[in-house]
C-alpha cells in the first residue's frame, strides 16, 4: 500500500500544510515591512457612497441584505472606531480600505468576475456569494492575526467581521456602486 491520501471524487485543490519551519528573516519579508511603512501613493479610496437600498438593488443583493442593516444599526461605533484607527495607524482607514478590496477582488475571482462592465450581470448573479466569500476571507484573515491575542470571544470576532464588511460594501470598496455605472 502506497502513502499518501486519496480524496474520491475531488473536485478541487486540496492544500494540508505542515509547519516545522523555523521563523526567519527573509528578503520578501524585509520588502513587505518596507512597502508597509513607505508613504502611500495618493490612491483616493473614498468615493461618493451611493444611496444604501440604490446599491442593494443595483447588485441584486438578496441574502445577505442583513448585513447592511447592522452596519445602520452600529453606523457610530464603526465611524467611532474607523476614527480610533486612524489615530492609531498611519492611513489606517485606507490600508483597511486597500485589504478590503483586496478580499473583493479574490471573491470576484473565484466567481470568474474579472471584467466590467461586461461582468456585470455575472456579478448581479453571484453577489450574495461575493458577500459570502469576502465575510469568509475577513474571518479567516482576523482570526490568524497576532493582534488577537485571547480573550476574544467568537462572538466578538464574528460581529467585527461583519460591521467591516457592512462597512466595506457602504464605502463601496466591496460590490459596485450603481453611480459608477450609468
Amino acid at each position: 500500500m502506497g502513502q499518501g491520501v486519496l480524496f474520491k471524487d475531488n473536485n478541487g485543490p486540496v492544500h494540508i500544510e505542515t509547519d516545522r519551519r523555523v521563523a526567519r528573516s527573509s528578503v520578501l519579508g524585509k520588502l513587505i515591512e518596507i512597502i508597509a511603512t513607505a508613504e502611500p501613493a495618493l490612491v483616493d479610496l473614498t468615493r461618493e457612497p451611493a444611496e444604501i437600498e440604490k446599491k442593494i438593488q443595483f447588485n441584486d443583493l438578496t441574502t445577505h441584505r442583513w448585513i447592511i442593516q447592522q452596519y445602520v444599526e452600529n453606523a457610530l461605533l464603526v465611524d467611532s472606531s474607523v476614527t480610533q484607527l486612524n489615530k492609531m495607524v498611519n492611513s489606517g482607514s485606507t490600508k483597511l480600505k486597500r485589504q478590503m478590496k483586496l478580499f473583493y477582488w479574490q471573491a470576484l475571482a473565484q466567481f470568474g468576475i474579472s471584467n466590467f462592465p461586461d461582468d456585470l450581470q455575472k456579478l448581479k448573479t453571484h453577489s450574495d456569494n461575493v458577500v459570502a466569500k469576502v465575510l469568509t476571507l475577513t474571518g479567516d484573515f482576523v482570526r490568524s492575526s497576532s493582534d488577537l491575542q485571547s480573550g476574544y470571544f467568537d462572538e466578538d470576532i464574528e460581529f467585527g467581521v461583519v460591521l467591516i464588511t457592512s462597512y466595506s460594501i457602504i464605502e463601496c470598496i466591496v460590490l459596485e456602486n450603481p453611480n459608477d455605472h450609468n
